[in-house]
């Protein structure tokens, strides 16, 4: 199934076996799931569905395309083009768990933070911060994927873990046994902030594993450059990666993969 620009999603029918893997697959105005199976097998979709879309970052500007898309004629497609020049929405997508395990959730964050925009220090102040503060997590995982150029979050979390992502990087949290962590948009970094976030369920015999963190930077962005950075390490170390980038011989698709196989990964691993 594939899930195009957060605005509809596919389900998979009831008999199709869980993905043990997952990838990030990105065009200009595409994100895609992708699965790594012993096999592909093609699966028709049994619905389509509109996800709801949350005013937000800015409110009133979301507020605006919200009532327009609701509009007759043409005005929907207007809102969702405005939705991607301008931001203001998110679309928090969820899955039914007979259908999509491991699969819990899937947010579309489209959000511009701009300095003359004079409602935004009253928003911030009396209703919403520019984030998510503390909060706890456990028994899941989220990977969280910053689109190229965009700016993405500051991450920390009571580990001891500091750090800051965007601009194509990807990182993938295990909360485990539990832990609490904060996201706050990185506004330093850009006006304009877009990512994905997938929640993934664990299976039960890893819901109890110490809580652990995982950045992985673009294939061509330098070690501690701007697309992410790792301020201060916590109780269990960041692991560190790299985005699987990788273009099709004729040029017209580019996929990002953020895991492999077992076996890839393990002659990935021999070779560096």
């Amino acid at each position: 199934s594939s899930l195009s620009g957060g605005r509809s999603h596919a389900r998979a029918p009831r008999h199709a076996r869980a993905p043990r893997h997952t990838a990030v697959r990105s065009t200009r105005q595409m994100i895609a799931l992708a699965v790594f199976l012993p096999c592909f097998t093609p699966r028709a979709a049994t619905s389509i569905s509109r996800p709801t879309r949350l005013p937000v970052w800015p409110a009133w500007q979301g507020v605006a395309l919200g009532v327009a898309s609701q509009l007759p004629g043409p005005f929907r497609s207007w809102a969702d083009r405005l939705e991607d020049a301008f931001g203001g929405r998110v679309a928090p997508i969820q899955f039914d768990p007979r259908e999509a395990d491991p699969f819990i959730l899937l947010v579309h964050h489209r959000h511009a933070f701009r300095p003359l925009d004079f409602l935004r220090p009253l928003f911030s102040a009396a209703i919403m911060p520019e984030g998510f503060p503390a909060h706890p997590h456990r028994g899941f995982e989220t990977v969280t994927y910053v689109l190229p150029g965009r700016a993405g979050l500051v991450h920390r979390d009571s580990e001891g873990c500091r750090m800051r992502y965007g601009d194509g990087a990807v990182q993938w949290m295990t909360a485990g046994r539990g832990m609490l962590h904060e996201e706050m948009w990185d506004t330093d970094a850009s006006v304009d902030a877009e990512l994905y976030q997938l929640w993934v369920n664990l299976p039960p015999r890893s819901k109890l594993v110490p809580p652990r963190v995982q950045l992985l930077l673009p294939s061509t962005a330098p070690a501690g450059g701007a697309a992410a950075q790792v301020q201060r390490e916590g109780s269990t170390p960041v692991r560190t990666g790299r985005v699987i980038d990788e273009v099709s011989a004729d040029g017209a698709v580019r996929v990002r993969g953020i895991a492999r196989p077992p076996a890839e990964e393990e002659a990935a691993a021999a070779t560096t």
